[in-house]
């Protein structure tokens, strides 16, 4: 929910875990993607038919309970929000801009001019804060050092607010119309020249990009696939089916992990197979949302519910905070949950070092 629209919560019923799929090319699914479908169907087959709210109640925290450390003032709206080179990154969609956090003195130390819609996250890698523009459909390249804008690279970047591009493995990773597709055209950008390397074919309505395990990875909303995709070759080397409307990515733990929003479920995916390892019913389904990893813990956010808490070694949910509205862009480093309150301009800062 980074362009300030609410969406009413559904209800809904809990899912036992999907066995692990194989993945395209036919590869076998490892110990770790049936250890982990196993232990997750054992704990969900007795509550197939409970709902979510009902498996998750002794979990879930009231909002007003959260340990908000911090709340550090920035601009009224929608936002982005991003860690790299010791700082906490914060787009300010309605005045064009990228603020820079301090996170020890939790102070804003840099405002950088950007395009006209920063809306569709931050990329950190090949020394800069990469900055797409979805209406002006360019990246930007700040230099985090000078904290100057150094360069804006034209690219036909696809008209959608929701997603993330990628960084890593040779190129700036984004997703495009070139080629005359419908967001189904994964296009790499040379970090050094800033000219288009190459136009790999994906789902239509692929909207976000992540860099991990040696490959890009891509969600399509429209045809409920995880593709990944060799950086080397440009081939697909895998495609995988995921529960209805996956869109944000996160890599850490061993795995990816993907937050559908059609479902509210997390999905994680293990990389040595290319199967769906565990399927978490989260109940947080609507547009939005967020995900991180940091301190061996996987967190989401989602419109509704900004914090939820998974211990990756059960697929197990530790905490839920539930209520509040448009606090669902997440970020976890530096000991602290980073959470933007786009209705009141502020960024929380949650201490999270000694959850367990």
């Amino acid at each position: 929910m980074r362009d300030g629209r609410h969406f009413p919560m559904r209800a809904m019923t809990a899912r036992a875990a999907d066995p692990p799929r194989t993945g395209r090319l036919g590869k076998r699914p490892s110990l770790l993607a049936w250890g982990a479908w196993a232990v997750l169907a054992a704990s969900q087959s007795v509550h197939a038919a409970t709902p979510a709210s009902a498996l998750l109640a002794s979990v879930r925290r009231p909002l007003t309970s959260l340990p908000i450390a911090s709340r550090i003032r920035v601009p009224v709206g929608p936002a982005w929000l991003e860690t790299g080179f010791d700082s906490v990154w914060v787009t300010d969609i309605l005045h064009h801009q990228v603020l820079r956090i301090d996170p020890k003195t939790e102070r804003v130390v840099a405002r950088i001019r950007v395009g006209s819609e920063p809306e569709l996250g931050l990329g950190m890698g090949f020394g800069a804060v990469w900055v797409p523009d979805v209406k002006d459909h360019t990246l930007t390249q700040i230099d985090p050092i000078s904290q100057t804008v150094r360069r804006v690279l034209p690219v036909n970047l696809a008209p959608y607010p929701e997603g993330s591009i990628g960084v890593g493995e040779g190129g700036v990773w984004v997703i495009t119309n070139n080629g005359g597709t419908d967001a189904g055209t994964l296009t790499q950008v040379d970090p050094v020249s800033g000219s288009v390397i190459a136009d790999i074919p994906v789902h239509r309505q692929s909207h976000a990009v992540m860099v991990a395990f040696g490959s890009v990875w891509v969600t399509s909303t429209a045809e409920h696939r995880l593709t990944r995709v060799d950086p080397k070759t440009h081939r697909v080397v895998a495609d995988i089916v995921t529960h209805d409307r996956p869109l944000f990515l996160a890599a850490g733990e061993g795995s990816v992990w993907v937050l559908c929003q059609g479902d509210g479920s997390l999905q994680r995916v293990d990389p040595a197979a290319d199967a769906v390892a565990a399927t978490l019913a989260l109940g947080v389904p609507g547009e939005g949302g967020d995900l991180s990893i940091n301190g061996g813990y996987v967190w989401v956010s989602a419109e509704g519910t900004p914090l939820t808490q998974v211990d990756p070694r059960d697929n197990r949910v530790l905490r839920q905070y539930v209520g509040g509205k448009r606090l669902d862009t997440l970020r976890v480093a530096f000991g602290s949950a980073w959470l933007v309150d786009a209705g009141k301009g502020r960024v929380w800062r949650v201490p999270v070092a000694d959850w367990h």
